[in-house]
């Protein structure tokens, strides 16, 4: 699915890049052993070859933007709770997918129900004041020049806050929609391998045939 930028995004970002990627007609399902097995073998590169978050360069990027406004990058965290013993969740191989090619690449994604889209999609800096609900139901205020994704009925997402609850990714999801994040600092490459690898872990459930359509902006 294509989206649009505001001008007033790469004027106030001028760095930014951002991609999507959906996969078409395939059902979402809770579980996958091939998923599982290549969970194992991601956190034990994580475990053994990553290097700490703060030498990290893509982690660090995100992180100047998150510190402007005294948060710390999701990424970091989870990539830290690997580094300890932890273990990737089990959410549904939609989801996995996306979880998987963001630890892998650290690049901030959210996935979404294409189906649950309403209108033309568009990326713009947020207003003081704008609201919407998040995945855990809870109402989110977003901050004054927060990247934003909108449809014609609202916030879909924040970099800051991540997704909305109204298209998130669920049981009867069949095309999955993924979006990533980038308003600083990484390139064209990074993104276009990263929507790749979220192919690639889709292939594992899905076969090498699955049909996918790519944007990049």
């Amino acid at each position: 699915m294509e989206f649009s930028v505001r001008p007033e995004v790469k004027i106030f970002y001028p760095t930014a890049i951002f991609g999507s990627l959906t996969i078409n007609n395939q059902q979402n399902m809770k579980t996958h052993p091939d998923i599982e097995q290549a969970k194992r073998l991601i956190e034990e590169k994580i475990r053994e070859t990553y290097p700490d978050p703060e030498e990290d360069l893509i982690i660090q990027s995100y992180a100047g933007y998150f510190d402007k406004w005294e948060k710390t990058y999701p990424i970091e965290f989870q990539i830290n709770s690997i580094k300890k013993g932890r273990s990737f969740p089990q959410v549904s191989t939609h989801v996995d997918c996306m979880f998987m090619a963001e630890l892998e690449n650290r690049v901030l994604t959210s996935g979404h129900d294409r189906d649950m889209i309403q209108g033309r999609l568009v990326y713009d800096l947020a207003d003081d004041g704008e609201e919407y609900v998040k995945l855990n139901g809870n109402n989110q205020v977003l901050v004054k020049n927060d990247v934003i994704l909108k449809d014609d009925d609202g916030v879909l997402a924040s970099v800051l806050f991540g997704p909305a609850a109204r298209t998130s990714i669920n049981g009867e999801t069949v095309n999955p929609l993924y979006f990533a994040w980038c308003p600083v600092g990484i390139d064209r490459e990074t993104v276009n391998e990263h929507l790749s690898t979220i192919t690639k872990f889709s292939k594992l459930v899905y076969g090498e045939n699955i049909e996918s359509v790519r944007h990049i902006i």
